[in-house]
């Protein structure tokens, strides 16, 4: 099954062709690859749990929009991200109603206090972007993005912050944040795995093996 395949089908051409055109140039831990990912681990997750698929495809596809504009004010890009759904779907003459659930949804996909997900739709996307940070996919973007940012990939600085500590920081505890049964499911297997890694990481940095 592509879910990727079937999550793009079943929205507006002309929507994911806008969409895509705000991923030119972001770094490869944030691409148009990073939400096609998102996407299809929604329409995954989505479809398991019982999920509104049509809120929630519209919120993945929308959800980093506003990743470039952050970059250049330093605004939050989930509120810029949000901001634009609303302005393309109102455009489209989707209800407002509608567009308040997927607004709500991408408003929530980054982890807040004050704004944790609620709804069934929020907490997918949540966890289906969570989930595209640990696994063989979580370990290549965090080195990814390490190369962006111009940082080394070891250091014997402890402030210094490297992939290690990210793992150790915010990586390993991720499985923990999940708020569906399906995507807790696929945590186990990529956490087992990033932790593998980074156990192996460790020991090669040492001389052990």
């Amino acid at each position: 099954m592509d879910y990727v395949k079937d999550s793009i089908a079943a929205l507006p051409a002309e929507l994911v062709a806008e969409a895509q055109k705000r991923f030119d140039g972001q770094d490869p831990a944030h691409d148009w690859q990073h939400n096609l990912r998102v996407l299809a681990m929604c329409e995954r997750i989505g479809r398991e749990e019982g999920a509104d698929m049509e809120v929630l495809r519209l919120a993945a596809l929308l959800h980093d929009i506003g990743r470039a504009e952050e970059r250049q004010t330093g605004e939050c890009h989930a509120e810029i991200s949000t901001r634009l759904a609303g302005e393309w779907l109102a455009e489209r003459s989707m209800t407002e109603a509608f567009i308040s659930r997927v607004q709500s949804a991408i408003l929530a996909h980054r982890f807040r206090k004050e704004r944790p997900p609620h709804t069934l739709e929020e907490k997918v996307l949540f966890d289906a972007d969570k989930l595209d940070s640990i696994g063989a996919i979580g370990v290549a973007r965090v080195f990814a993005y390490t190369g962006v940012i111009g940082q080394p990939i070891q250091s014997d600085d402890p402030n210094q912050h490297t992939p290690y500590k990210e793992y150790t920081w915010k990586l390993q505890r991720i499985k923990d944040m999940l708020f569906t049964k399906s995507a807790q499911k696929v945590a186990e297997d990529r956490h087992r795995f990033m932790t593998m890694f980074f156990e192996q990481w460790e020991r090669e940095v040492k001389g052990i093996r």
